[in-house]
């Protein structure tokens, strides 16, 4: 897996490592709904948004903050991911996924919101690591 959880006490803690900014946005979107969701995720939805921030970690709190929104709000559940990110820190996504529907997705775990406490960004050794933590 690209991701691993990190212990930490009420919250949810997840580590990322990828090859590019874009998998990395994608990857870390993946870990908050496999943590989120069990049952089948169909692709039968479409979701599109932009959003811009001043830094690339206030775009991927930012990126997990409308993820969580469309869920909560819509039950958007995505499945397959197409993110652009600019180096003005612009992010375009086009997700497909499912509705939740309670006979066929259960909630494992609610996550909340995310958080800046020990968020960071980095590139080492041609790879994008980041480290972020979830209210749950």
């Amino acid at each position: 897996m690209p991701y691993r959880y990190l212990d930490h006490t009420a919250d949810l803690g997840i580590e990322v490592e990828a090859p590019s900014i874009e998998e990395l946005f994608i990857d870390t979107a993946k870990a908050i709904f496999e943590t989120q969701i069990d049952g089948a995720i169909l692709e039968n939805k479409e979701l599109t948004f932009e959003i811009s921030s001043v830094s690339l970690e206030e775009l991927l709190i930012e990126w997990c903050r409308e993820l969580i929104y469309n869920f909560s709000v819509n039950g958007f559940i995505p499945a397959v991911y197409k993110v652009e990110i600019k180096p003005d820190y612009k992010l375009k996504a086009f997700l497909k996924g499912d509705i939740f529907t309670s006979g066929r997705h259960r909630i494992k775990l609610e996550v909340k919101n995310a958080t800046y406490h020990n968020l960071f960004i980095q590139r080492k050794d041609d790879l994008y690591h980041a480290r972020i933590i979830f209210d749950v």
